[in-house]
């Protein structure tokens, strides 16, 4: 069983970019799931490869975003929900 959920990862997502967050006047604890990293200037196209690495380095897996939608991709609760139901523990 793996050691983390979709709100392990959300919770991860939400302090990582908290800064350019709060710099629009939101507050994470209102973000809802639909919200979308990219379309809302949180996150750039370079920023997506970087969010993937960041999610398997601190929770050690391998993610294959291969099965996800490309436009779910940036959007926070999709995102946290097929990391975690897909990611594959690193040895």
């Amino acid at each position: 069983m793996n050691n983390y959920n979709p709100d392990n990862i959300r919770a991860f997502l939400l302090r990582k970019y908290s800064t350019e967050l709060t710099s629009r006047g939101l507050d994470s604890v209102n973000i809802p799931d639909n919200f979308d990293l990219f379309k809302e200037g949180i996150i750039d196209s370079l920023g997506v490869l970087e969010m993937i690495g960041s999610v398997e380095r601190e929770f050690g897996v391998a993610l294959d975003m291969e099965g996800l939608d490309a436009e779910q991709l940036t959007i926070l609760g999709p995102f946290c929900q097929y990391a975690a139901m897909n990611g594959k523990s690193l040895p």
